[in-house]
């Protein structure tokens, strides 16, 4: 009997967007929320040069693979679209704000597919359910909002 001996795809070893300099100069010095806790974490990079995050407190790494993530990846940091929270009291609310964005790109993709004559029933179905967390991510941050205590202006 002789073993098969699987052999990686050499093109798939190593996937990066081109110029690993590249994409490392744009994401250098970058934060990115923790999925966790809200906290900023400076974007890191691999020995392979892929780019990865560590949160201290939570004990998670989160690793960017592929084009597309690192595409993704430096999408949102260069549009600033999430946000990154530095204390304990504000995390919650820097979590439900970044899920509002995300939510809301969502429902724009989603719209983007449905076809302007013929309606698709259960795309519309999704697109109000994404409404619907939506609406229930505000009012959970308009509470926490109505919960914090403010600094009076002087």
């Amino acid at each position: 009997m002789s073993k098969k001996v699987r052999r990686r795809d050499p093109g798939n070893v190593n996937v990066t967007l081109g110029s690993a300099e590249t994409h490392e100069a744009a994401l250098s010095g970058k934060q990115f929320p923790c999925c966790l806790c809200g906290a900023g974490l400076e974007i890191r990079f691999s020995w392979k040069r892929k780019p990865y995050t560590t949160c201290l407190s939570c004990g998670i790494q989160t690793f960017f693979r592929g084009k597309a993530g690192i595409l993704r990846l430096a999408e949102i940091v260069n549009s600033e679209l999430l946000i990154t929270g530095s204390g304990s009291k504000t995390e919650l609310a820097v979590i439900l704000f970044n899920r509002i964005q995300q939510l809301r790109v969502q429902k724009q993709e989603l719209e983007g597919k449905q076809g302007l004559i013929f309606l698709n029933p259960d795309l519309e179905k999704v697109i109000g359910a994404v409404d619907n967390e939506i609406e229930r991510a505000q009012i959970e941050l308009a509470k926490l909002g109505r919960e914090t205590p403010r600094e009076k202006i002087k």
